[in-house]
């Protein structure tokens, strides 16, 4: 079984970073220190190995988030859930056009 490491914030209780998807601690600690410098030493980061394809759904899901999160501060009069039913919507269809060719 393959297994990737990510970073988990005990403060908020989620993850984050998902562009920091890595096979091995070292990678994902290099990469945490390069994207937020030495915020990353505070004990609320931790490295957590997830199972590759939980690590996917995982990604996929915080892409949503923030992407739902940016139109939403463009568009604050829209409920954020709308905005993020809206983008996993969108991304489905877009998957299932692709999945056709």
């Amino acid at each position: 079984m393959e297994y990737r490491y990510m970073i988990y914030n005990n403060m908020k209780n989620e993850y984050q970073f998902p562009r920091i998807c890595e096979t091995t601690v070292k990678g994902a600690n290099t990469l945490l220190f390069k994207l937020i410098g030495n915020d990353a030493r505070k004990d609320r980061f931790k490295i957590v190995k997830v199972e590759k394809e939980k690590a996917k759904s995982i990604v996929k899901e915080l892409k949503q988030k923030y992407k739902a999160e940016r139109i939403h501060r463009e568009l604050d009069n829209i409920p954020f859930n709308e905005i993020l039913e809206l983008v996993k919507r969108n991304e489905e269809d877009n998957d299932k056009r692709t999945r056709k060719f």
